[in-house]
């Protein structure tokens, strides 16, 4: 769950991922999350010209500005950019105001993004003392 707040700044960024090469195995992926709260948030910005977020299933609230997404200091670096929303649900998930280089990713482009060849690339995960689903 994310929760943004109001703050002194009226607009706040969820992420700022900072893939700075092509050949970069990173990004962020939220899956079957909830975005609420009384700000103003764009979904990310990127921190690095090959900036990759993407979400999966996630409920957007009324929070999230129409544009969806900022290219913050790498304007010019946009078609780069891997920001992707996939199935996502509630009234900040309306793509039609979204900015015109957002990615739309087959079912083949977010098997890429799952748990097993995404998240756990280093088998990770199975050293934790809990459970991953």
């Amino acid at each position: 769950m994310i929760n943004a707040t109001q703050g002194k700044s009226p607009t706040g960024f969820i992420t700022a991922q900072g893939r700075g090469s092509n050949n970069e195995t990173n990004g962020f992926v939220f899956r079957r999350g909830f975005i609420t709260g009384d700000g103003q948030v764009y979904l990310g910005r990127a921190y690095g010209p090959y900036s990759r977020v993407i979400f999966h299933g996630t409920y957007f609230s009324k929070v999230v500005f129409p544009q969806g997404w900022d290219p913050w200091h790498f304007r010019g670096y946009e078609s780069q950019l891997t920001y992707a929303e996939v199935d996502c649900i509630g009234p900040g998930s309306n793509t039609k105001n979204r900015v015109k280089w957002v990615k739309t990713l087959t079912s083949k482009d977010l098997s890429k993004f799952s748990l097993s060849r995404f998240i756990n690339q280093d088998r990770w995960l199975s050293k934790l003392p809990i459970t991953i689903l």
